[in-house]
Protein backbone atom coordinates (compact mmCIF):
# COMPACT_ATOMS: atom_id res chain seq x y z
CA UNK A 1 0.00 0.00 0.00
CA UNK A 2 2.94 2.60 0.97
CA UNK A 3 4.68 1.66 -2.09
CA UNK A 4 1.23 2.62 -3.97
CA UNK A 5 0.55 5.84 -2.58
CA UNK A 6 4.11 6.68 -3.01
CA UNK A 7 4.22 5.61 -6.78
CA UNK A 8 0.95 7.73 -7.11
CA UNK A 9 2.39 10.57 -5.40
CA UNK A 10 5.51 10.69 -8.11
CA UNK A 11 2.87 10.69 -11.09
CA UNK A 12 1.06 13.39 -9.19
CA UNK A 13 4.08 15.23 -8.92
CA UNK A 14 5.27 14.81 -12.24
CA UNK A 15 2.15 15.54 -13.90
CA UNK A 16 2.11 18.90 -11.77
CA UNK A 17 -0.85 17.86 -9.35
CA UNK A 18 -0.38 18.95 -5.93
CA UNK A 19 -3.07 17.97 -4.07
CA UNK A 20 -3.02 13.82 -3.93
CA UNK A 21 -6.17 11.55 -5.16
CA UNK A 22 -7.89 9.85 -2.06
CA UNK A 23 -7.76 6.02 -2.02
CA UNK A 24 -10.66 4.43 -3.43
CA UNK A 25 -13.93 4.01 -1.82
CA UNK A 26 -14.51 0.90 -2.94
CA UNK A 27 -15.13 -1.73 -0.39
CA UNK A 28 -14.53 -4.42 -2.98
CA UNK A 29 -10.58 -2.72 -3.63
CA UNK A 30 -10.31 -2.02 0.01
CA UNK A 31 -11.26 -5.59 1.38
CA UNK A 32 -8.96 -6.95 -1.21
CA UNK A 33 -6.22 -4.87 -0.32
CA UNK A 34 -6.54 -5.82 3.82
CA UNK A 35 -6.39 -9.43 2.70
CA UNK A 36 -3.16 -8.80 0.28
CA UNK A 37 -1.84 -6.76 3.40
CA UNK A 38 -3.26 -9.21 6.64
CA UNK A 39 -1.44 -12.43 3.76
CA UNK A 40 1.92 -10.40 3.51
CA UNK A 41 2.22 -9.71 7.06
CA UNK A 42 2.48 -13.58 7.96
CA UNK A 43 4.53 -14.07 5.29
CA UNK A 44 7.45 -11.47 6.58
CA UNK A 45 7.80 -13.61 9.74
CA UNK A 46 7.69 -16.43 7.65
CA UNK A 47 10.77 -14.58 5.44
CA UNK A 48 12.42 -13.98 8.61
CA UNK A 49 12.61 -17.40 9.89
CA UNK A 50 13.87 -18.50 6.48
CA UNK A 51 16.66 -16.06 6.71
CA UNK A 52 17.90 -16.72 9.81
CA UNK A 53 17.66 -20.33 9.26
CA UNK A 54 19.53 -20.24 6.25
CA UNK A 55 17.42 -22.94 4.86
CA UNK A 56 17.17 -22.71 0.90
CA UNK A 57 13.87 -24.07 -0.57
CA UNK A 58 14.16 -27.88 -1.03
CA UNK A 59 13.19 -29.40 -4.44
CA UNK A 60 10.26 -30.81 -3.30
CA UNK A 61 7.02 -31.91 -5.11
CA UNK A 62 3.51 -29.66 -4.66
CA UNK A 63 2.20 -33.14 -3.60
CA UNK A 64 4.51 -33.22 -0.65
CA UNK A 65 3.58 -30.28 1.13
CA UNK A 66 1.01 -27.82 0.17
CA UNK A 67 3.21 -24.64 0.36
CA UNK A 68 6.05 -23.35 2.13
CA UNK A 69 4.22 -23.35 5.96
CA UNK A 70 3.97 -27.14 5.84
CA UNK A 71 7.69 -28.00 4.94
CA UNK A 72 8.38 -25.62 7.47
CA UNK A 73 6.22 -27.82 9.92
CA UNK A 74 7.59 -30.87 8.54
CA UNK A 75 11.50 -30.08 8.04
CA UNK A 76 12.58 -26.96 9.41
CA UNK A 77 11.68 -27.12 12.57
CA UNK A 78 15.28 -26.19 14.52
CA UNK A 79 17.08 -28.76 17.29
CA UNK A 80 17.42 -26.88 20.40
CA UNK A 81 20.74 -26.04 22.03
CA UNK A 82 21.54 -22.83 23.93
CA UNK A 83 23.17 -21.67 20.30
CA UNK A 84 19.78 -21.88 18.30
CA UNK A 85 18.14 -20.18 21.37
CA UNK A 86 20.06 -17.00 20.94
CA UNK A 87 19.92 -17.53 17.19
CA UNK A 88 16.29 -17.44 16.76
CA UNK A 89 15.13 -15.24 19.93
CA UNK A 90 14.83 -12.67 17.37
CA UNK A 91 11.77 -14.18 16.08
CA UNK A 92 10.00 -14.43 19.36
CA UNK A 93 10.90 -10.88 20.70
CA UNK A 94 11.08 -7.75 18.27
CA UNK A 95 9.66 -10.15 15.08
CA UNK A 96 6.14 -11.58 17.00
CA UNK A 97 6.24 -8.01 18.78
CA UNK A 98 5.87 -6.29 15.61
CA UNK A 99 3.73 -8.79 14.07
CA UNK A 100 1.07 -8.14 17.16
CA UNK A 101 0.91 -4.22 16.64
CA UNK A 102 0.83 -4.98 12.43
CA UNK A 103 -2.40 -7.12 13.00
CA UNK A 104 -3.54 -4.75 15.44
CA UNK A 105 -3.22 -1.79 13.12
CA UNK A 106 -5.00 -3.64 10.45
CA UNK A 107 -7.28 -4.44 12.25
CA UNK A 108 -8.01 -0.93 12.87
CA UNK A 109 -7.54 0.43 9.48
CA UNK A 110 -9.61 -2.25 7.64
CA UNK A 111 -12.27 -2.10 10.68
CA UNK A 112 -14.59 -1.54 8.26
CA UNK A 113 -14.38 -3.85 5.98
CA UNK A 114 -12.72 -7.23 7.69
CA UNK A 115 -15.29 -9.73 8.17
CA UNK A 116 -15.89 -10.40 12.00
CA UNK A 117 -14.18 -13.77 11.63
CA UNK A 118 -11.41 -12.30 10.23
CA UNK A 119 -11.04 -9.54 12.94
CA UNK A 120 -11.91 -12.51 15.51
CA UNK A 121 -8.88 -14.58 14.19
CA UNK A 122 -6.40 -11.51 14.23
CA UNK A 123 -7.38 -11.27 17.76
CA UNK A 124 -6.70 -14.53 18.81
CA UNK A 125 -3.59 -14.64 17.07
CA UNK A 126 -2.66 -11.63 18.83
CA UNK A 127 -2.87 -13.60 22.10
CA UNK A 128 -1.21 -16.69 20.55
CA UNK A 129 1.97 -13.99 19.66
CA UNK A 130 2.02 -13.05 22.78
CA UNK A 131 2.31 -16.38 24.32
CA UNK A 132 4.48 -17.51 22.15
CA UNK A 133 6.78 -14.99 22.49
CA UNK A 134 6.42 -14.69 26.78
CA UNK A 135 7.15 -18.71 26.77
CA UNK A 136 10.38 -18.59 24.24
CA UNK A 137 11.78 -16.44 27.23
CA UNK A 138 11.11 -18.55 29.54
CA UNK A 139 12.21 -21.63 28.08
CA UNK A 140 15.70 -21.90 29.98
CA UNK A 141 14.37 -20.97 33.14
CA UNK A 142 11.93 -24.17 32.91
CA UNK A 143 15.38 -26.75 31.92
CA UNK A 144 14.56 -28.22 35.45
CA UNK A 145 10.73 -29.06 34.65
CA UNK A 146 10.41 -29.71 30.54
CA UNK A 147 12.48 -30.53 28.35
CA UNK A 148 13.94 -27.61 26.59
CA UNK A 149 13.89 -29.20 23.29
CA UNK A 150 10.52 -29.92 23.39
CA UNK A 151 8.91 -26.19 24.33
CA UNK A 152 11.39 -24.94 21.17
CA UNK A 153 10.14 -26.76 18.89
CA UNK A 154 6.65 -25.98 20.38
CA UNK A 155 7.02 -22.36 19.79
CA UNK A 156 7.98 -22.53 16.35
CA UNK A 157 5.24 -25.16 15.92
CA UNK A 158 3.02 -23.17 17.31
CA UNK A 159 3.53 -19.61 15.86
CA UNK A 160 3.55 -21.72 12.16
CA UNK A 161 0.24 -22.65 12.97
CA UNK A 162 -1.29 -19.20 13.42
CA UNK A 163 0.16 -18.20 10.75
CA UNK A 164 -0.55 -20.32 8.42
CA UNK A 165 -3.78 -20.27 9.05
CA UNK A 166 -4.29 -16.76 8.77
CA UNK A 167 -2.77 -16.53 5.91
CA UNK A 168 -4.35 -19.41 3.81
CA UNK A 169 -7.72 -17.93 4.92
CA UNK A 170 -6.52 -14.40 3.43
CA UNK A 171 -4.94 -16.59 0.24
CA UNK A 172 -8.47 -18.27 0.11
CA UNK A 173 -10.41 -15.20 0.32
CA UNK A 174 -8.66 -13.02 -1.90
CA UNK A 175 -8.67 -16.55 -4.94
CA UNK A 176 -12.97 -16.58 -3.99
CA UNK A 177 -13.32 -12.38 -4.53
CA UNK A 178 -11.13 -12.42 -7.91
CA UNK A 179 -12.19 -15.76 -9.85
Amino acid sequence: MAANLSSELAIQIQSGTNSPRRLSSDPFETFLEAMLQVRQECHLWKAHFIHLSGHALPEATSAEYRDVWDLMLAKWIPEYSPENYQRFAPLFENALRDMRARFDRLSVVFSRVLPRDVRKRLDKAMRQLDFAAASYSWIPAREHIEDPAVLFAARFKGVIRVLRLIARDADERLRMMVE
